[in-house]
């Protein structure tokens, strides 16, 4: 509104005579310091932001992944220059590989697999018994012998049954429980032992009666 439309609203409400020029002087008073005055600028407050949750909680889980690598870190450090302890000491194997019979010699006698016989393993075991593995018409059999007394061939158990196959060397024929043969006889302080777990009755006594002297 500029000065002239003031003036005519001023006369329009008919004021008291000399309030007209007052009140004209005191607009345009009141419009000077107001165009005087600063404008303030419209500030708006925002509220501070915040961190996500996973953030907060993903910082929490890094510093704890981070406190425990140290901690298994650091006894390994200090103990880096520890010397490991000695391996263990492996007992000596009861098993002593030979060529053939004539090794058995040192133990006073010897044996020998029967004619025919294939995949041939000599050995001495637990330095007494002379041990003979071999492979005869399909079937694995284990000749030992040796100058002990009781039951020392690889076939342990009670027999089920058993049966004489020659009464001068006191020959005798058990079968097990699992379906193995163990044959026993004795020659003088030389006790015999063949077993097998693949022969039948039939083949394990051919095989001993060959063996018999």
């Amino acid at each position: 509104m500029n000065q002239n439309e003031i003036k005519k609203a001023l006369e329009e409400i008919e004021p008291a005579p000399g309030a007209q020029e007052r009140m004209y002087q005191n607009i345009l008073r009141k419009a000077a310091e107001q165009q005087a005055a600063p404008k303030e600028d419209n500030i708006t407050a925002f509220p501070a932001r915040k961190n996500p949750q996973w953030k907060r909680w993903g910082s929490l889980a890094a510093c704890l992944v981070l406190v425990l690598a140290a901690g298994l870190l650091l006894p390994r450090l200090r103990n880096s220059n520890i010397e490991p302890p000695d391996p263990p000491v492996l007992g000596n194997s009861p098993y002593e590989d030979v060529a053939g019979p004539e090794d058995f010699a040192k133990l006073g006698f010897t044996i020998a697999a029967p004619a025919g016989a294939e995949d041939l393993y000599y050995c001495i075991y637990d330095g007494e018994i002379a041990r003979v593995d071999f492979t005869l018409n399909g079937c694995e059999y284990t000749y030992e012998a040796a100058q002990l007394s009781g039951n020392f061939s690889r076939l342990q158990g009670e027999a089920d049954s058993t049966s004489s196959l020659d009464a001068a060397v006191h020959a005798t024929l058990d079968h097990l429980a699992d379906g193995s043969w163990r044959a026993h006889w004795q020659q003088g302080e030389l006790s015999f032992y063949l077993t097998s777990s693949t022969a039948t009755e039939k083949e394990i006594t051919a095989v001993v009666l060959s063996l018999l002297p």
